[in-house]
Order: structure tokens, then C-alpha cells, then sequence
């Protein structure tokens, strides 16, 4: 590890099809370009959260645990394995989950987490910043338990100016601030608002950040580049790294490495929520 320096232990959370995991990835792609070591450990069933920063979706931890009957049996060569390096550096694991209909997605993504902490994997790779890409359509108590049990301190929650999308990023708000009151060491940085071209989308999702006390820490434009990089199974930071998309996402990571905000959030109502999104609504087509 870097020397004299504390690693960073980020979750970013959001609902399925906002784009959690591209920004995750060009994230830990910006942040390694930046000369930060960087592990993303996806935390999702479908297990694509490092797709394109390896090229392909791989193997799971949870896979390895089937393959050995049960987790106590992993040795440390056995959980390597599962570890993988792709674009500039980036090393990244998934912690998959069971079997459709079988068991709990968010216990075997806490039995994963634990496995890498237990074989000491972010001091031996010498990891400074690390990236947990959190579904976050159910905010269960499974899914919530990487931030309860101290994996990670620091939350990002992926939304955009939709209703329905702020109201799950509210929901996902209300369950950290209850991890939070519980005793959990674990607070939101920030919002980032992966937009989608809602009519005044950065207005809305500015006010909404105001009122639960989460401020937008970056509006990340809406570019069909995002698209075809994901058709090559690539990140744009790897597939068009002199896009203007690329130097967003570039711009992200810097925002992200000196923020220092830390809040403890206020959520909302979906009655309030509706009132943001009527209101700045209108001030477009009035």
C-alpha cells in the first residue's frame, strides 16, 4: 500500500438499469489512471459490474464457495483465482449470489466480502481505494449489510432526474440513515446524477440533494458513447479515452478523491418528490 496512506472504502449504490456499474467502472478506471490502486468488488447477482473493465463477465466467489461445498473450505491461492486485472490495472472481483430461488443474494455477497478481508486481499495488492458496486433495487437488510458490518464508510447513491428513480435514491437514503443511526460507521458522500435527458434533470436532481441533505456531487451527461463501448466490452475511459465522456468520468474521480463531505441524510416524502419534479417540470414548458 501506498506508503502513509489509508485506504478508501467507497459503496455505490443505485437501481438496477441506472448505471451503477458503468460508473463504477470508469470510476476505478479514472481513479487507477489518477495513481490510485484500485479494487472494484461487484456486488450484484448478475455479476457484470467489472465486465468491461476485464473484457467479459467472469467467475464469482460465490461460484468457487458451490464448487467447494461451502466457504470455510477456500484457501487463499483458491480465492486468487477469483481476483482479476483489467484495464490500467484495475484489479476486480464479483461476489455473485446463489442460485435463482435458492438462498440470499445479500448473505453470499457478505460471506464474499468477508472471504477478502479474512485473506487480507486489499493489504497484499496493497489496494489504497476500494470500489463496492451495490444493487440497490432492495434495499433488504442483505444488501445493506457491506455498510452495517464496516466494509465500506463511504456511500454514493447513482440517480437521475426521473420520479421514480429519486424515489428510489430516497429509499436507498432512508436505509443508510437507518445503518447510520444504528451505530454503523457509514455516511453518504454525495449524489451522483447519471442523467438521462430529463427536461431540467440537473435542477431537479440539485434539489432533491438539497432537500435530504445529500449534495449532487457530479452530473455525468447522458452519450450514446457510453453504449458502444459496452458493445466492444470495454469502459469509455478504455474505448475512447479522448472522449468528452472519458474527461467526465475523469472529472468524477478527481471530485471524488478530494471530497470530504460527509452527511448524514434526511429523507424525504414521495409526495415531495413529486413536487421538485412538477415544479422544475413546468419552469421548461411554461
Amino acid at each position: 500500500m501506498h506508503a502513509n496512506k489509508e485506504m478508501r472504502t467507497v459503496a455505490i449504490y443505485g437501481k438496477g438499469g441506472i448505471g451503477k456499474s458503468v460508473i463504477s467502472a470508469n470510476l476505478s478506471a479514472s481513479l487507477a489512471e489518477l495513481g490510485e490502486t484500485v479494487l472494484q468488488v461487484g456486488c450484484d447477482p448478475k455479476h457484470d459490474s467489472i465486465a468491461t473493465l476485464c473484457g467479459q463477465l467472469k467467475p464469482t466467489i460465490n461460484d468457487l464457495a458451490r464448487e467447494t461445498e461451502r466457504f470455510g473450505r477456500i484457501k487463499r491461492k483458491d480465492l486468487e483465482s477469483r481476483l482479476f486485472t483489467g484495464f490500467n490495472g484495475v484489479l476486480g472481483c464479483e461476489a455473485g449470489g446463489p442460485p435463482p430461488a435458492q438462498g440470499c443474494a445479500g448473505k453470499g455477497v457478505t460471506l464474499a466480502l468477508e472471504l477478502l478481508n479474512d485473506h487480507k486481499v486489499p493489504e497484499r495488492h496493497g489496494i489504497t481505494f476500494m470500489i463496492y458496486d451495490i444493487l440497490g433495487d432492495s434495499v433488504c437488510g442483505g444488501f445493506f449489510r457491506p455498510v452495517r458490518e464496516g466494509f465500506a464508510r463511504e456511500v454514493y447513491v447513482v440517480g437521475c432526474g426521473e420520479f421514480l428513480t429519486l424515489y428510489m435514491v430516497n429509499n436507498i437514503l432512508r436505509a443508510l440513515r437507518i445503518v447510520h443511526d444504528s451505530g454503523a460507521e457509514v455516511m453518504a458522500a454525495g449524489i451522483i446524477d447519471n442523467m438521462r435527458g430529463v427536461p431540467n434533470e440537473a435542477a431537479i436532481v440539485d434539489d432533491f440533494g438539497k432537500l435530504v441533505g445529500v449534495p449532487v456531487i457530479h452530473h455525468v451527461p447522458r452519450d450514446k458513447i457510453v453504449q458502444q463501448a459496452e458493445f466492444q466490452g470495454k469502459t469509455v475511459m478504455e474505448a475512447f479515452p479522448e472522449s468528452n465522456q472519458a474527461n467526465e468520468y475523469r472529472t468524477l474521480a478527481k471530485k471524488v478523491l478530494e471530497n470530504e463531505g460527509r452527511y448524514v441524510p434526511n429523507p424525504t416524502t414521495m409526495a415531495e418528490i413529486k413536487k421538485i419534479v412538477k415544479a422544475r417540470t413546468e419552469e421548461v414548458t411554461a
